[in-house]
């Protein structure tokens, strides 16, 4: 199985990007200096594409992947199936395993002391995740006129949100205004007047 670094990935993968949509190196450094980072000039990706650089900070990574469109993770993951991701220089991972380990959707094979570290880290990964399925699900609930499952679904949004989100330090994504009335109002959520509402009509890129 051959095996590429994540700058490696990155290399090709902005290569192959920018040539789908029919972008110049020039036009991706001019996205790149759109959005705030202007020292990624045309020379520095066609050096990066080249191999003639040798890292990618993570500032970049985020920059490039919104200048093209596109996940992060998809710039630094092979996901042809033939390729493993050299994580470091010493540990090397499937496209699979590595996908699912940046997410914190998968559980790494670690001792007991460093799997509950792992475990603890991932916490605020899984209720942000399980907040935005029960939001999906109340949404769909709500549009198709299902009050009873809309009612059910708002109950364990709030749960979400109060023991999983607040009780933890964590401000959840913005509500309807008119769902945040009705956890306080239903007592489902005690603490209601520190969850941001939406403004206007939008989701918050929630469903």
């Amino acid at each position: 199985m051959a095996q590429q670094t994540p700058t490696e990935v990155i290399a090709a993968q902005v290569r192959e990007f920018r040539d789908a949509r029919k972008m110049s190196a020039q036009a991706l450094a001019d996205r790149c200096a759109e959005l705030g980072m202007p020292d990624l000039k045309r020379q520095a990706i066609t050096n990066l594409e080249n191999s003639r650089r040798g890292m990618v900070t993570v500032d970049e990574l985020l920059v490039l992947a919104e200048a093209l469109d596109v996940p992060p993770a998809r710039l630094f993951i092979p996901l042809d199936g033939r390729t493993d991701l050299a994580v470091t220089p010493e540990v090397t991972m499937s496209s699979y395993r590595a996908l699912f380990w940046v997410s914190g959707e998968n559980v790494p094979p670690l001792p007991a002391e460093r799997l509950e570290r792992w475990r603890e880290a991932v916490g605020p990964l899984d209720t942000y995740r399980t907040f935005r399925d029960t939001f999906r699900a109340a949404a769909k609930a709500e549009t198709r006129g299902d009050v009873e499952a809309f009612r059910g679904q708002l109950s364990a949004l709030a749960k979400v949100i109060e023991w999983g989100m607040l009780n933890r330090n964590i401000t959840p994504p913005a509500l309807p205004a008119e769902w945040v009335a009705t956890m306080r109002d239903e007592g489902w959520l005690d603490r209601a007047d520190e969850v941001p509402v939406q403004a206007g009509d939008g989701n918050d890129g929630q469903s």
